[in-house]
């Protein structure tokens, strides 16, 4: 902890939100550069009291930041002063090539070691690498199965097997991390009024929130494109400002151009080792054929390590486009109910980047003879499909047997968003999968993602095989809890999913039979709260109330993906336990 953000406040730890905001801007009114034109340390220190304020006047980082003085003050021998940032080669270069990705997603990481550490339900895991925590890295890898050993299969068998990075150490996030940002909003004609008015004043908020290290660039696009600004400082907000006041409301939605103007714009910097390259999108409609051409860059954004957060305004926007780009690209989606929220989810998006543990998080999975991938999913921080196959028109799914990188983009060291988890769903053959030794070879898992935190910012690597033992009693045993937990979240995501569609396309009956059907999945998974928003969402639709109805349809969907449900839930169920 380089310095008490407190003292530099002059404020008592006690204060309140109001008592830090009015102590920021009586100390940054004394030295802010202009009112001390001949003190050289002027700058630096205007800096230092930027940095006290965003970490004590955002709540999620005060706390965290509470949380780790604490720490500190209780065992200050554990306290390792960071070090400087130390020369690297470029913004996300490694030792080895970056590794090629199929249209679903893909990444590597972790490692084998002695001790058996617990799940949060007090399960034994898979063990952590010994290698990974004496090399100092940010994360660890942690592996979940569905069962413990492997019955022998007797035909095709279906097994789930969990992953999880998540921090190696306590998260402190003591110093927000400076941002290269991209804000790319619709200004179509469907964004008349409150909702390009809302966008605009979401702008504004966000340039009086940078800090002197950001960069910030501002796009906005119909079937044409206007820059208004393109890696700007803060003091350079001014020309933003009246820029803003030029934007109005014209053509249509044509996505593709502006996500290719955002990645070239974000390209033709210098390779940077700390600032984060982000992407936040606004829009509230349908695209008009570059859907394609739209995945394509989100594909181009995974590759430059972007992650694209992707915000529906409304209830009209094409859902599945936005949460493919997000996903492809390791970001997530979200909803806007009404304009008047937009600018309060921009801050909270901006927060989380600023809070950046780890960045374009690549998780590997590559499965051993006689193991087939059908599907993996993205449990936490958000729900979000990585990678299936199509059905085979039978019962059974098909299965590819070549390896699956899932891109999880950013883990976000708050703790809320303690780490970043993936179920993979995989097929045993018979035929070919057999013991070797008294165990079975599931395959190899690797992770892959860049520490901003660490040596001035380096890539970092993780590797394990994973290995079961033989069931000798033959007799399948109760599925893992974490397993089970996140297999009731995904499924009640699935089919709020398909109720959004039905209630799109008018087909309420359908809707509301699947919402149904979801709330009883999330009471199983113990999260009664959203199983109680989900059914009065079903009969909101019932009404006849059928506007009404498709929102609380859409909120209810998102609620579930964005609330990190899994961690809330496995923390309940732990302290259930003991």
């Amino acid at each position: 902890m380089r310095r008490d953000f407190y003292a530099v406040l002059g404020v008592s730890p006690t204060a309140s939100a109001e008592e830090i905001r009015q102590a920021y801007r009586t100390q940054a009114r004394e030295c802010h550069p202009d009112a001390r034109p001949g003190d050289p340390s002027a700058a630096a220190q205007f800096k230092i009291i930027n940095e006290a304020y965003r970490v004590l006047g955002t709540p999620q980082l005060r706390r965290a930041y509470d949380s780790a003085l604490a720490m500190l003050q209780a065992s200050p021998s554990d306290y390792r002063a960071p070090t400087e940032a130390a020369g690297a080669a470029g913004r996300w270069q490694t030792s080895e090539q970056r590794i090629s990705h199929p249209p679903a997603q893909q990444s590597r990481a972790s490692d084998p070691g002695d001790h058996m550490p617990t799940t949060a339900s007090g399960e034994t895991a898979m063990p952590m690498s010994v290698n990974a925590a004496s090399q100092g890295t940010t994360l660890t890898l942690g592996v979940t199965p569905g069962e413990p050993s492997i019955v022998a299969p007797r035909g095709l068998t279906r097994f789930y097997l969990l992953s999880e990075l998540g921090s190696a150490r306590e998260p402190a996030l003591l110093d927000p991390l400076p941002l290269d940002l991209v804000l790319l909003i619709d200004r179509s004609n469907s964004m008349v009024g409150d909702k390009l008015f809302e966008a605009k004043e979401a702008v504004r908020s966000m340039l009086g929130r940078l800090s002197p290290d950001d960069l910030l660039t501002v796009i906005f696009f119909d079937d044409h494109i206007e820059t208004i600004a393109d890696g700007i400082t803060h003091a350079e907000r001014a020309s933003v400002e009246m820029a803003l006041e030029h934007i109005f409301t014209r053509g249509s939605t044509q996505l593709a151009t502006g996500l290719e103007t955002a990645l070239r714009l974000l390209s033709k910097r210098q390779p940077d080792h700390v600032r984060i390259p982000s992407l936040v999108l606004l829009t509230d409609g349908q695209t008009f054929g570059d859907e394609r051409a739209c995945l394509q860059q989100a594909v181009e954004a995974r590759q430059r390590g972007v992650s694209i957060t992707a915000l529906g305004l409304g209830a009209d926007w094409n859902r599945d486009l936005l949460d493919r780009l997000a996903a492809i690209s390791g970001g997530s989606s979200n909803f806007i109910e009404q304009p008047r929220a937009t600018r309060a989810l921009f801050e909270m998006c901006v927060s989380r980047l600023r809070a950046t543990l780890a960045a374009d998080m690549r998780l590997t999975f590559t499965p051993a003879q006689g193991v087939g991938i059908v599907r993996a999913t993205r449990v936490a921080p958000e729900i979000a499909e990585a990678f299936s196959l199509p059905p085979s028109g039978r019962d059974l799914v098909d299965a590819t047997n070549e390896a699956i990188t899932v891109d999880l983009g950013a883990l976000v060291g708050r703790p809320d968003v303690e780490s970043a988890v993936v179920v993979w769903e995989m097929l045993f053959d018979p035929e070919v999968f057999f013991p070797v030794h008294g165990a079975y070879t599931l395959g190899r898992l690797s992770a892959t993602y860049w520490s901003p935190r660490q040596a001035g910012g380096r890539r970092e690597r993780l590797e394990r095989e994973i290995t079961l033992p033989v069931n000798t009693t033959g007799q399948h045993g109760e599925p893992a809890s974490d397993v089970r937990l996140a297999l009731e979240l995904i499924t009640a995501f699935r089919l709020q999913t398909v109720a959004d569609e039905q209630a799109a396309s008018g087909n309420a009956a359908e809707a509301i039979t699947h919402l149904n059907t979801s709330a009883l999945r999330l009471r199983s998974a113990g999260e009664h709260e959203m199983a109680d928003a989900t059914e009065r969402a079903a009969q909101t639709l019932m009404s006849g109330a059928f506007d009404r109805g498709r929102s609380a349809t859409l909120r209810v969907k998102y609620d579930t993906k964005n609330l990190s449900l899994y961690h809330r839930l496995r923390r309940k169920l732990a302290m259930r336990q003991r």
